[in-house]
C-alpha cells in the first residue's frame, strides 16, 4: 500500500512538473516584433542576459527590452534590479556616457523590463559604445554584470539634433513614435537632454516645442496637429497628422523660457 502511495504522489509531482513546462514553453513570446541586440551569462547570478530594440540601435532615443533567464534550466526570471552603463571609449582618450533610463520597475512586464538610452553619437572611427548591464536577480539572491560591445548605427534621416544655446548650455533632442508611423494622427515623443558634462546629462523638463509638419515634395502641412508637451523626465509627448505616404518634415521651435533658443527638423518617412 505505502509502495502504491509513494509512486502516485511521485506521479502526481512528475505531472504537475511537466505541466508547468509546458505551460511556460508555451507561454507568448513577446521578443517576436524585436530585434535582439546582445546577449551573455553573467556567471555570480546563474543569469542569461538579452537585449532587445525594436530596431537595430541608432544614434538618438532607443528604447530598449532586458530579458533575463536562469542560465541553467532557460526559465524566465521576472524579478531583478537592473542598472545600465553605456560607455563611448573615443580614439582620443576622451570617454564619455550618455543620456539613459533603467528599469523603473523590479518586475517585469510580459518577461521584459523596459529602459532606453539615447545614444549621441554613432560608432566609427572616433570611437566605441560598450554597454554594461548590472543586474541583481531577486529570485536567487546573486547578481553580477557583463559588459557588451554594442555597435550604435548613423540611420541616413538624423534621429537626433544638438545645439548649443548663447548661454552655452548644450542640448540633445530626439524623438520616438510609441507606434509604428502611419496615415493619420500618431503620437510623437520628443525627448530632451542637457550635457552638463561627459558623465551628466539630466533630462530637460523646462522646454516649450512648436510642431510643424510638413511636406515638401507637396508643399503642403497638415491640420489637428498637437505641440509636445512635457508628461515625465526627458519626454515631451504630442500629435502629429500624416496626411498622406511620403516623406514629412517635423519642423521644431524649441523655447525656454519663452525665449526661442533653437529652430531644428526631423524627416520622417510614412509608408
Amino acid at each position: 500500500m505505502k509502495s502504491r502511495l509513494k509512486y502516485s504522489v511521485l506521479y502526481i509531482l512528475i505531472s504537475i512538473f511537466f505541466l508547468s513546462c509546458s505551460e511556460y514553453e508555451n507561454a507568448p513570446d513577446h521578443t517576436i516584433n524585436l530585434v535582439k541586440i546582445t546577449e551573455g551569462i553573467v556567471s555570480d547570478a546563474n543569469t542569461k542576459i538579452e537585449v532587445w530594440a525594436k530596431e537595430p540601435v541608432f544614434a538618438g532615443y532607443n528604447t530598449l527590452f532586458v530579458r533575463l533567464r536562469d542560465s541553467g534550466n532557460g526559465q524566465i526570471i521576472d524579478k531583478a534590479r537592473i542598472t545600465l552603463n553605456p560607455m563611448m571609449y573615443m580614439t582620443g582618450g576622451m570617454n564619455h556616457t550618455c543620456p539613459f533610463e533603467n528599469p523603473v520597475s523590479e518586475t517585469a512586464i510580459n518577461g521584459l523590463f523596459p529602459a532606453s538610452v539615447f545614444f549621441v553619437m554613432p560608432t566609427s572611427d572616433m570611437g566605441n559604445w560598450k554597454f554594461t548591464v548590472n543586474v541583481e536577480n531577486l529570485i536567487n539572491s546573486k547578481s553580477g554584470s557583463l559588459e557588451f560591445d554594442i555597435t550604435v548605427a548613423n540611420p541616413a534621416d538624423a534621429r537626433m539634433r544638438s545645439f548649443t544655446t548663447p548661454l552655452s548650455e548644450k542640448y540633445f533632442i530626439g524623438y520616438t513614435f510609441p507606434e509604428k508611423v502611419k496615415v493619420g494622427i500618431n503620437t510623437l515623443v520628443v525627448t530632451s537632454y542637457q550635457r552638463l558634462s561627459g558623465m551628466e546629462w539630466p533630462a530637460a523638463e523646462d522646454l516649450t516645442f512648436e510642431l510643424t509638419p510638413e511636406m515638401p515634395s507637396m508643399d503642403h502641412g497638415s491640420p489637428n496637429n498637437i505641440d509636445p508637451v512635457h508628461t515625465s523626465g526627458a519626454l515631451y509627448t504630442g500629435k502629429v497628422n500624416f496626411t498622406m505616404t511620403g516623406l514629412w518634415r517635423l519642423h521644431l521651435k524649441i523655447y525656454k523660457g519663452g525665449e526661442l533658443i533653437q529652430e531644428t527638423y526631423f524627416d520622417v518617412t510614412v509608408e
